[in-house]
């Protein structure tokens, strides 16, 4: 007889009582029974730890939510995932978790299904779908872009294809791309993509399966207009130190992982991470593959290699 696959919901809490409910509500409402929710608060300041605990005393019926101990420490993201990920029993799928996102019900029944139907438990595994963006006044601003089928390694160099909350991986990915590791400062998503793209599968979904709330204080460019969109790139990227730290951490993907990439993988790495000389700018200048999914970003990131930023 086949067990239906086990999936642990990975929740990184921090400063989050006036959401964290509803997004419980819409854990708790998936149509896949065997969940389990993992949940560490990262030193709140407010009274996300009580919410929580609360929550629990108003389900005691159900056993699938687990409050671990922070120990004390503000861990930040996306080492507050990490641990989580350190701490917790093993399963067959984890999903990372936001605390202000909702979910749609059929959210981690559709990444099983994808997952079983096309990962192989001996490589990396990461499925993603599509998501839907609105304030939280509920004003509606747009839907995530609509993905390539097949995603490379030149597809997550300098841009991430999907946010952690509608990531789903393996027990494979969690083995090599974290608990064998280190990730060291790379955001959870991208370098569970990053590692995916290089040594196992990684699972497109168009359909739809969360909303993501932008805090009307925090809605960016990133929601507007190309030509907002690349003014703020220009501005942030040029003036700021966003894209050197993207460097640093391939360049750290590249060391973490050394001879177990392809000769291509390194090939491909070193003209990005290697110190600037004119050809090589001039190479990343008209490097034939696109490495942003939007005009404005591809535009931007060649501008930076122009002018030898990165």
């Amino acid at each position: 007889m086949h067990t239906m696959p086990s999936v642990h919901i990975i929740l990184a809490a921090y400063n989050g009582s006036k959401y964290i409910r509803e997004q419980l509500d819409s854990l708790l409402a998936q149509t896949y029974p065997n969940i389990s929710i993992y949940i560490r608060d990262d030193g709140s300041k407010d009274d996300t730890v009580s919410v929580i605990r609360d929550y629990i005393a108003d389900h005691p019926s159900s056993k699938k939510i687990i409050l671990l101990d922070n120990g004390g420490e503000n861990l930040g993201c996306p080492a507050s995932f990490y641990r989580i990920l350190q701490e917790c029993p093993p399963a067959d799928y984890y999903a990372f978790c936001d605390q202000d996102d909702i979910w749609y019900p059929d959210k981690i029944k559709w990444a099983v299904e994808k997952l079983e139907a096309q990962a192989r438990p001996d490589k990396p595994g990461v499925y993603f779908s599509g998501c839907e963006y609105y304030t939280d006044t509920g004003e509606f601003l747009r839907h995530s872009p609509v993905q390539k089928e097949h995603i490379a390694l030149t597809d997550v160099l300098y841009y991430t294809p999907a946010s952690g909350f509608v990531i789903v991986f393996n027990e494979r990915a969690r083995q090599d791309l974290i608990l064998k590791v280190n990730p060291g400062k790379e955001l959870h998503d991208r370098w569970l993509l990053r590692g995916a793209a290089c040594f196992g599968t990684i699972i497109p979904d168009t359909r739809r399966s969360a909303t993501h709330i932008r805090h009307s204080d925090a809605v960016t460019a990133e929601d507007s207009s190309d030509s907002n969109l690349l003014r703020s790139f220009l501005k942030n990227e040029i003036g700021g130190t966003a894209m050197t730290d993207s460097k640093d951490c391939l360049a750290y993907f590249q060391q973490v992982f050394g001879q177990k990439l392809s000769v291509s993988q390194q090939q491909t790495l070193s003209l990005f991470t290697a110190k600037n000389t004119l050809p090589r700018q001039l190479r990343k200048l008209f490097y034939p593959h696109r490495l942003r999914a939007r005009l404005a970003g591809e535009i931007a990131i060649r501008i930076l290699f122009l002018i030898g930023k990165i």
